[in-house]
């Protein structure tokens, strides 16, 4: 399973933010998790809009993308791709395949081209890409949000 972190913080503000969801109480905490899985369902529609684009191994992309799942307890905003439970009828799983629809493969056929590099690894077809284009939408509005939650706990 690969879970994708909607993050454009640093991991020491990730650290502080952590510290302060312990600290608020739990009138916060839910709205924190409610702004959260509102952003990870936007971003997982991106995500499944430039995957339906894809023409190389359109159905097993559509599989991949509709079979996200989205965390309802994390304050954060997490998707997560790829199931063992989600089988093709090869035999092949969601898990198994999410990888090389995503990066490509100069190895082999069924997946498209390697994407190349970008930073420290590989640039992506349809996911990275996707939150790379919405991350800063996904930050200011989470920011805004929370901001609000802050100042109704800080009361």
């Amino acid at each position: 399973m690969a879970e994708v972190e909607l993050s454009a913080f640093s991991k020491k503000e990730l650290r502080q933010l952590a510290k302060a969801f312990t600290l608020m109480g739990e009138d916060a905490t839910e709205k924190a998790k409610i702004i959260s899985y509102d952003l990870a369902t936007f971003a997982k529609n991106e995500i499944a809009a430039a995957g339906a684009k894809r023409e190389k191994a359109k159905a097993a992309t559509r599989r991949v993308v509709d079979g996200a799942t989205i965390s309802k307890t994390s304050k954060t905003g997490r998707l997560s791709y790829g199931f063992a439970g989600q089988r093709f009828s090869g035999g092949a799983t969601t898990q198994m395949l999410w990888r090389g629809l995503e990066f490509g493969s100069t190895r082999f056929k069924q997946f498209p081209n390697w994407s190349g590099r970008y930073g420290g690894g590989s640039r992506g077809w349809f996911i990275y890409p996707t939150l790379r284009d919405i991350q800063p939408e996904l930050t200011e509005r989470w920011t805004n949000e929370m901001n609000d939650v802050v100042k109704i706990w800080g009361n």
